[in-house]
C-alpha cells in the first residue's frame, strides 16, 4: 500500500530553514533594539536641558505668584476687618446713648431690646451690653447673661484705668453670657467719672468661618492678630491661645509701615512666606502665611512630570520594543490557540467516527456476557468472571458517551453515591495492571462519605488521578489515596474552581514521582499536553477530570515540586442522604414468539441480537444491511411483529429504512438503534415514524423491556381500531 507519510529528509530539512529564519530574526529585532536606543539617547540629552532650564524658571514664576496671591488676600481680609469692626464701633457709639441715668435716656427695661436692635444688622456681634456695677448697671442682649460680673474683665479694667483710652480691643475669651469664643470691643459710656462700659462681643467663630471659606491651599495659615501680637483669630487653630503669634518676627519686621511680605524661618512649617496687612483704623493686622514645601508643591508636582517626560521619552524605544515582542507572542499564542481548537476539533470528529464502530464493539462483549451471565450458575466463580466483564463493558459504554460530550460537558445524572464505593472499584481496576514495584495504599473513613454526582464521572476522575500517578512513579514507588471529610471554614481559589463554605469529601492522591515544574502545572489540563514520553499518554486523562470537577460544583487543588512528587486533592460537597443503590436486574419481559425484523450492517450484532431475541421468546429475523431487510419485508409485510434496525448503515440509514417499511405497512411498530443518541436524533425517529431509541451497547434487560413496551402499545392500538370497525 502507499503511504502518505512525509519523507525523512524533508523532514529533516524543515528545521534547520526554521533555525535559519529564527537566527535571522533574532539578528533583525537585536538591530532595531540597538537604533531605537541610540535614538532615545540622542532625544533625551536634548530633552533634558530643556526640562532643567523650565524646572527652574517655574520655581521663580510659582513663589512670585504665590506672594501676590498672600498680598492680594491679606489686603482684602484687612478691609473686611475694618469694615466689620467700624461697623462694631458704630453700635457701641449707639449704645452709648442708651444710659439710662441720662436725661431723655429709655427706661431700663426697653434697652435690652434697643440694644437687640442695634446689632441685628452685625452678623459678627453676638452680645451688646451695657455694664457699670456701681449703678448695678447691667443691660444686655444675651438672656443668660444679665448677672454676670464683668468687672474682673481686662477690657473693663482698661477702661476704668484710661479714661482717654477710646476704642479698646480685649483678647480673645470665653464669653460667659454665650459661653462662646469671642473678643470684645469696648468704650467709656460719657459722663463725669468713670460711669461704666459699652461692650460689643464679636464672635470669633463668624470670623473664623469666613476664613476658612478662602482655600489657600495645604500649609497655610490665616491670623486676625492685635498689634502687640495677640492672636484674635486662627483659622487653622480654633482653641484659645493667650500667647503671641508665631508670626511675632514677621510683626516685628512690620514696623510702622502698612504692608510687608517676609520669608521667616517657622520650627513647624519650616521656611514660609508671610503676607502682613494693617487694619486700616484699628489695632489690628491679618496676616497670611504659606510653607514654602506646600507652596512649591505644585510645582514639585510639575517637575516630576517634565522629569517622567523625559522618562517616557527615555523608555519610548523600549516600550515599543516590549510591544513588538508582545505582538509576536500574541501571534504565537493565537496561532497556538488555533492549533489547539483544532485538535479538539479533530477529537470531536474522531470521537463520533469511532463510537459507532466502538459501541458495536462493546455491543458484543456486552451482550454476549449478558447470555453467558444466563447460562452460568449463581454464585459460581465464572458468574462473578462475567458479571464484571458486564461492569466493565457498562464504564466502557459511559465512557464513550462522556467523549462524544467533550464539548458540551454537563452531569449527566446526579444522584447521591457512595465516595468509598466509587474509590473501591477505582482501586481495584488500577491495581489490576500494576508494575511489580508500585505499591497503592488506601486510606477511607468508616462513615460513609456521601456525594452528590454521577457516578461513572466520578469513577472516570478518580480512576484518572490514580492511574496519572501510578505513571508518575514510573518503575518504583508508592501512591497513596486518602478520603476524608473536611469543613471549609472561608471560601478561597484552587486550581481548578472554587471552595465554599461548608462540609466536603477531601480524595488526596500523592505520589512519590519526580513532579512537575511551574510550567507544566499551568498546562497540565489543556487538551493533549502530557508529561510523559511520547507514545506513553494522549494528554485527555486531566482535561476530562477538569470538566468532571467543574461539572460537580467541586474544587481541585494541585502542588507539586520537581523532583518531590505531586498531589491532587479533590473536594467534593458532602450530602446528607443515603447513596442510591443500583436496581437489582428484574426478569425480562419474555416474547410469545414474535417475529422481529433485526437490521445491521455488522454480521456479529445480527447474530447477537438474534440469540438474545431468541432467549427472550421472539423469533428474530436477521438482516445484513437495509436492503436485504427491504427485500424480505416487501416479499411479507405482514409477517413481522416489528422492525429493530440500526440508524447508520452504509446503503440506507435506518431512519430511510423506516420511511419505505411504513410506505408499505403504515402501522408497523418500530425500534431505532444508535449510538450517537440525543435530540435531534429522538426528534427525527419520531417523524420516521419509530416508537423507540436504544443506545448502544444494547443490554439485554433494555431491549427485552422496550420491545415488551413498543408491542404492547401496538396491540392496544389494533383492538382499538378493532372495535372502532365492529
Amino acid at each position: 500500500m502507499g503511504s502518505t507519510r512525509p519523507e525523512r529528509a524533508s523532514l529533516t530539512a524543515t528545521p534547520a530553514t526554521a533555525t535559519e529564519a529564527a537566527r535571522r530574526a533574532g539578528d533583525w529585532r537585536r538591530s532595531l533594539r540597538l537604533r531605537l536606543v541610540l535614538i532615545v539617547a540622542a532625544v533625551c540629552g536634548a530633552v533634558a536641558l530643556s526640562t532643567f532650564f523650565d524646572i527652574r524658571r517655574d520655581r521663580e514664576e510659582t513663589l512670585a505668584l504665590a506672594e501676590r496671591q498672600h498680598d492680594n488676600v491679606a489686603g482684602a481680609l484687612a478691609e473686611q476687618a475694618a469694615r466689620a469692626l467700624q461697623a462694631t464701633d458704630l453700635i457701641l457709639g449707639q449704645a452709648l446713648l442708651l444710659d439710662p441715668d441720662t436725661p431723655g435716656a429709655p427706661d431700663r427695661q426697653s434697652i435690652p431690646g434697643l440694644l437687640s436692635r442695634h446689632m441685628s444688622g452685625v452678623p459678627q456681634v453676638r452680645n451688646l451690653f451695657l455694664f457699670d456695677p456701681a449703678r448695678q448697671l447691667h443691660l444686655t442682649t444675651a438672656t443668660n447673661g444679665a448677672k454676670s460680673d464683668l468687672s474682673d474683665r481686662s477690657y473693663y479694667l482698661a477702661q476704668r484705668a484710661r479714661p482717654d483710652l477710646g476704642l479698646f480691643v480685649s483678647e480673645p475669651f470665653i464669653s460667659r453670657a454665650t459661653g462662646e469664643p469671642t473678643f470684645v470691643l469696648s468704650r467709656r459710656l460719657p459722663g463725669p467719672g468713670f460711669r461704666g462700659i459699652a461692650g460689643a462681643s464679636v464672635d470669633v467663630g463668624y470670623i473664623r468661618r469666613f476664613y476658612q471659606a478662602l482655600d489657600l491651599g495645604p500649609g497655610s495659615s490665616i491670623e486676625l492678630l492685635r498689634q502687640d501680637g495677640m492672636v484674635l483669630v486662627s483659622r487653622e487653630h480654633p482653641q484659645l491661645n493667650t500667647q503671641p503669634s508665631a508670626w511675632m518676627p514677621a510683626l516685628q519686621a512690620l514696623g510702622p509701615t502698612e504692608a510687608l511680605h517676609t520669608s521667616i524661618e517657622d520650627p513647624q512649617l519650616g521656611r514660609a512666606q508671610v503676607s502682613l496687612r494693617r487694619v486700616p483704623g484699628y489695632p489690628a493686622v491679618v496676616v497670611v502665611g504659606r510653607s514654602e514645601r506646600d507652596i512649591l508643591a505644585a510645582w514639585r508636582g510639575k517637575a516630576w512630570k517634565n522629569l517622567a517626560r523625559t522618562l517616557v521619552i527615555s523608555v519610548l524605544a523600549a516600550v515599543l520594543l516590549i510591544a513588538f515582542l508582545r505582538q509576536l507572542e500574541r501571534h504565537e499564542r493565537v496561532t497556538a490557540q488555533l492549533h489547539q481548537s483544532q485538535k479538539l476539533e479533530a477529537l470531536g470528529t474522531l470521537a463520533g467516527g469511532i463510537a459507532h464502530d466502538f459501541n458495536n464493539v462493546l455491543g458484543a462483549v456486552l451482550g454476549y456476557a449478558e447470555l453467558a451471565s444466563q447460562q452460568s450458575g449463581a454464585g459460581s466463580a465464572q458468574r462473578r468472571y462475567i458479571d464484571n466483564i458486564i461492569v466493565a463493558a457498562n464504564r466502557a459504554r459511559d465512557l464513550v458517551a462522556r467523549i462524544l460530550a467533550f464539548s458540551r460537558p454537563g452531569v449527566g445524572s446526579a444522584r447521591p453515591v457512595s465516595l468509598q464505593s466509587i474509590l473501591s472499584e477505582a482501586h481495584s481496576l488500577t491495581c489490576a495492571a500494576l508494575p511489580p514495584s508500585v505499591s497503592v495504599a488506601m486510606e477511607v473513613p468508616a462513615e460513609p462519605l456521601v456525594v452528590a454526582g454521577d457516578a461513572s464521572q466520578l469513577h472516570q476522575m478518580l480512576a484518572n488521578l490514580i492511574t496519572n500517578a501510578v505513571q508518575a512513579v514510573g518503575s518504583g514507588g508508592q501512591v497513596r489515596v486518602r478520603a476524608r471529610a473536611t469543613e471549609v471554614t472561608e471560601a478561597r481559589d484552587c486550581t481548578v474552581g472554587r471552595l465554599q463554605r461548608g462540609r466536603y469529601a477531601c480524595v488526596e492522591v500523592v505520589d512519590s514521582g519526580v513532579g512537575m515544574s511551574t510550567e507544566q502545572m499551568e498546562r497540565i489540563f489543556e487538551p493533549f499536553f502530557t508529561t510523559k514520553p511520547v507514545g506513553a499518554g494522549t494528554g485527555l486523562g486531566l482535561s476530562l477530570v477538569h470538566g468532571i470537577v467543574l461539572d460537580h460544583s467541586a474544587a481541585l487543588e494541585v502542588s507539586s515540586r520537581a523532583g518531590e512528587g505531586t498531589t491532587f486533592s479533590v473536594y467534593l460537597p458532602l450530602i446528607e442522604g443515603e447513596p442510591a443503590q443500583d436496581p437489582l436486574p428484574g426478569d425480562a419481559p419474555q416474547g410469545n414468539g414474535e417475529v422481529i425484523l433485526v437490521v445491521d450492517d455488522e454480521e456479529s450484532l445480527v447474530s447477537l441480537a438474534e440469540e438474545v431475541l431468541a432467549s427472550l421468546g421472539y423469533e428474530p429475523v436477521g438482516c445484513v444491511g437495509a436492503q436485504q431487510a427491504l427485500r424480505l419485508f416487501q416479499a411479507a409485510p405482514e409477517r413481522f411483529d416489528a422492525v429493530l434496525t440500526d440508524a447508520i448503515m452504509p446503503d440506507m440509514s435506518g431512519l430511510e429504512l423506516l420511511a419505505e417499511l411504513r410506505r408499505v405497512r403504515p402501522t408497523l411498530p418500530a425500534v431505532l438503534v444508535s449510538g450517537y443518541g440525543g435530540p435531534d436524533l429522538n426528534a427525527a425517529a419520531t417523524d420516521a415514524g419509530a416508537q423507540a431509541v436504544l443506545m448502544k451497547p444494547l443490554g439485554a434487560a433494555d431491549l427485552a423491556q422496550c420491545l415488551a413496551t413498543v408491542l404492547a402499545r401496538a396491540g392496544a392500538a389494533r383492538a382499538r381500531r378493532a372495535g372502532f370497525a365492529a
